[in-house]
């Protein structure tokens, strides 16, 4: 939850920068900057929420079970012989 938040955080950062009045010269392109790193960053927590909701799609399309049933059969029919 915290990368997801994260994720959204760093939207709304990158929706706003253009508004902040930051200097976008040609000596120090520092909106450029802020740009580039809050993408990777972005890019970089999205591969890890994609990775962990493969191994959760994985476990639950998985052919192990772990259901606690199990039917009782009384003991006066397993020792019946058909």
């Amino acid at each position: 939850m915290v990368k997801i938040s994260t994720v959204i955080a760093l939207g709304f950062f990158v929706a706003l920068i253009p508004f902040t009045g930051l200097p976008n010269d040609n000596e120090f392109p520092l909106k450029n900057i802020l740009f580039v790193l809050c993408g990777l960053v972005i890019a970089f927590l999205s591969w890890l929420i994609r990775m962990e909701l493969e191994k959760v799609v994985k476990h639950l399309h998985s052919d192990i079970k772990t259901d606690t049933y199990s039917e009782s059969i009384p003991k006066a029919e397993e020792n019946k012989v058909e």
